[in-house]
């Protein structure tokens, strides 16, 4: 697994191009993200990594009028993984739940 700013770095240079972009950070019975508009991303991701999480891929949100449409893409480290491409697939169907999820101020407990 490449280091989580690399992780970081990949995410924000992907959020130039569209709304949001946000990492799929999963654990065992849950998934947390970190977004691309959050004030410190690389010390959440480091968080929620040292909290046993694993980043999964980058869940990217495009805005045209009010309709928000979602993409998903695994991390190099798990392209070839189909469960990678179906878990992310899966996150999207919550959509509306994770646009209010970045809007929250602290999204993320220190």
């Amino acid at each position: 697994m490449r280091n989580t700013s690399d992780l970081v770095n990949e995410m924000l240079a992907e959020a130039k191009n569209t709304f949001l972009v946000a990492i799929a950070v999963g654990f065992s019975a849950e998934t947390k993200f970190v977004f691309s508009s959050a004030k410190s991303p690389l010390k959440d991701l480091n968080t929620l990594v040292k909290r046993g999480g694993s980043p999964i891929g980058l869940l990217r949100f495009e805005k045209e009028n009010s309709v928000i449409q979602g993409s998903y893409r695994p991390f190099f480290e798990y392209e070839t993984e189909e469960w990678a491409g179906k878990y992310l697939a899966g996150l999207l169907e919550n959509t509306q739940d994770i646009m209010i999820l970045s809007r929250q101020p602290d999204v993320m407990e220190y």
